[in-house]
């Protein structure tokens, strides 16, 4: 080989290796760019299903009022990301994930004053902030709904089993009536019976069930009911006088799917529950009650987070 072809040999892989390194290097800068913006915000993954999404959604929220950066904890991105593939938010890197304060009931600051806007405007100076004691803050991701609606779409998969059951049902209802109105229930129990109690109230009577179908039995001519909870045995019973009514019993991902994929729904208490009636799109009745703390579901909390599409119904 001449020296002539040595020389550009050795200058094409001068270049190939310097375009390698450059690459790799523009990578790290990307990742290391994530963690050092003033401000970050990133939250904890704590609970169950409608919990996290309530976690994801605040934080989401925070980053869409505040223009402030926003990075998704790898152990939430593991919870989510199977049932809603189509989360946008970047993924927290690996060599981000120390040096962050919590910011919960242990942090000491004024009561009267909001923790999360606080540190999303700069009053607790730069820093890097996770979201803790399972944060659900309505008010900030609801004026972004119809996006938010796109991130929290379902898969493909839970998409087609819900439609499925839903056509499913539509088949066996015996209604001369093209046209049916689905109204998802879901009826929460187990361990809220107890956990409820903390509030000084009670999980939804029946007869709350009774009236709120009744309700939509009066506003359209064919609705059917698809009832779903944490205690189907009791649904069934419970309600198996009522043709109307029919009890589905899927995993939690497909049951708040075909929940979300109804017209309108009837919620009870609990993240869960608010989650497939926000994500319907149609009107939404959940129970009036009385909380001795705040709560997501209280008539006081729904109106301050501007939730127009949510009736209250008394028992």
């Amino acid at each position: 080989m001449s020296r002539r072809r040595i020389f550009v040999f050795f200058l094409l892989v001068l270049n190939l290796y310097f375009l390698y390194k450059s690459d790799v290097l523009m990578k790290i800068r990307e990742k290391h760019a994530l963690c050092t913006p003033r401000l970050l915000f990133t939250s904890s993954s704590i609970g169950r299903l409608g919990n996290i999404m309530g976690e994801y959604a605040t934080l989401w929220g925070l980053g869409r009022a505040f223009n402030v950066s926003v990075l998704l904890h790898p152990d939430m991105e593991g919870k989510l990301l199977k049932i809603f593939p189509y989360l946008s938010m970047d993924r927290l890197p690996a060599s981000c994930k120390r040096g962050w304060t919590t910011l919960d009931k242990t942090y000491k600051f004024p009561k009267n004053q909001s923790l999360f806007e606080s540190a999303a405007v700069g009053l607790l100076g730069p820093g890097k902030f996770m979201l803790g004691d399972n944060p659900v803050k309505v008010h900030l991701f609801h004026p972004f709904r119809e996006d938010l609606i796109r991130e929290l779409t379902f898969s493909p998969s839970l998409r087609k089993q819900a439609n499925d059951i839903l056509t499913h049902v539509k088949r066996k209802v015996k209604t001369k009536s093209p046209e049916i109105t689905f109204v998802g229930v879901h009826i929460r129990r187990t361990d809220y019976i107890k956990y409820i109690k903390k509030y000084n109230t009670t999980i939804p009577s029946q007869a709350y069930y009774v009236r709120a179908m009744k309700y939509y039995r009066e506003k359209y001519s064919h609705p059917v009911f698809i009832m779903a909870s944490d205690d189907p045995k009791y649904c069934k019973k419970a309600f198996k006088t009522f043709k109307d009514v029919v009890v589905i019993q899927g995993n939690r991902e497909l049951d708040m799917a075909t929940l979300a994929a109804c017209n309108h729904s009837i919620i009870s208490v609990g993240s869960f529950s608010f989650w497939t009636g926000y994500l319907s799109g149609g009107e939404v009745v959940y129970p009036n009650k009385s909380y001795s703390l705040k709560y997501l579901l209280s008539p006081e909390y729904v109106r301050k987070s501007h939730l127009d599409f949510f009736t209250p119904l008394d028992e």
